[in-house]
């Protein structure tokens, strides 16, 4: 379970894997880290719902096929930008400032594929957290 920073997350997951909108977004699988300011953990999306959120140690991110990096200050602003609508996608914003580390070629084109339901988790983070 997620502490500190990522306390929220748990909060987050529960709501995802309970909503019908999130699971008609189609199955996810997919390794993500968020590496935001100081701390990271691993949220495993699996099929239709959100597997697991662990803390992690930065020299792991190795093991997630996609890192989201930011400063913390960065990504409590972005959250909030989502929150009233003003954001850009997460799509939009890795074009603009590369905060998305794919492990390789293959990750990347996950980050394409699975983009409508990292999306839609980034925007109940923004919901829960901001």
């Amino acid at each position: 379970m997620p502490t500190g920073e990522f306390a929220y997350l748990t909060k987050v997951r529960t709501r995802l894997n309970s909503d019908t909108a999130y699971r008609r977004l189609g199955n996810t699988d997919v390794k993500l880290a968020l590496a935001i300011g100081n701390q990271a953990c691993l949220v495993t999306f699996e099929a239709f719902e959100i597997a697991s959120i662990e803390p992690m140690d930065f020299d792991d991110l190795r093991d997630a096929e996609l890192v989201l990096r930011m400063g913390k200050r960065e990504w409590n602003a972005y959250l909030k930008k989502r929150k009233t609508g003003a954001g850009p996608s997460l799509l939009t914003l890795d074009l603009d400032r590369r905060v998305i580390e794919p492990r390789n070629p293959l990750a990347r084109l996950k980050l394409d594929r699975f983009n409508r339901s990292l999306q839609f988790f980034v925007d109940a983070c923004a919901k829960v957290y901001a």
